[in-house]
C-alpha cells in the first residue's frame, strides 16, 4: 500500500525488526505512546507491548503536525492521525480513512508522558530522541 504523501508503507516484518523509542518522561509502570520511524512513515504503538502492539501507519508529515498541534497547546487531529481526547485525561489513536486500523487507547498517564516529550522535541518523526525500547 502506499500513500499519497510517501513512498510504500512498512511491512509488519520490518515494523517487528525494528525497536520502538518513547518518551524520556514515561515511567517505568503502564506502557506509553512508542514510535518507529520509516522515511515517510511513522509507526504508532505501546511500546510495553512489543511485538503484541497494534500498530498505526501515519504519513510522518502527519505525524509532525499532530505533534506541533500538541506543542502549540491545542492538539487536535491532522490528516491521517484520528485523535479523540477523553474527559479523564488520556486519548485515542487511529487512522482516519483506514476504517480496519486498531484504536490504540492511552491513559492520563500515557499522556502526560507524551505531551512531556513532544514538548521537549522527542518522538518526531524526523528526529525521535526519546529512548529506545530494548527487543529483549
Amino acid at each position: 500500500m502506499t500513500h499519497p504523501s510517501g513512498g510504500p508503507r512498512p511491512t509488519q516484518v520490518e515494523v517487528a525488526q525494528q525497536p520502538f523509542t518513547k518518551s524520556t518522561f514515561s515511567g517505568g509502570q503502564g506502557s506509553c505512546v512508542g514510535i518507529k520511524r520509516f522515511g515517510e512513515w511513522t509507526v504508532v504503538g505501546k511500546h510495553e507491548l512489543g511485538d503484541d502492539s497494534p500498530t498505526l501507519f501515519f504519513p510522518s508529515a502527519h505525524w509532525d503536525g499532530f505533534c506541533s498541534s500538541i506543542a502549540r497547546g491545542k492538539p487536535r487531529s491532522v490528516g491521517e492521525v484520528d485523535a479523540v481526547f477523553t474527559p479523564e485525561g488520556g486519548f485515542t489513536l487511529t487512522e482516519a480513512s483506514n476504517d480496519d486500523a486498531p484504536v490504540i487507547v492511552y491513559d492520563r498517564d500515557e499522556w502526560d508522558a507524551f505531551k512531556l516529550g513532544v514538548d521537549a522535541g522527542e518522538l518526531r518523526s524526523d528526529d525521535p530522541r526519546g529512548v529506545l525500547v530494548s527487543r529483549a
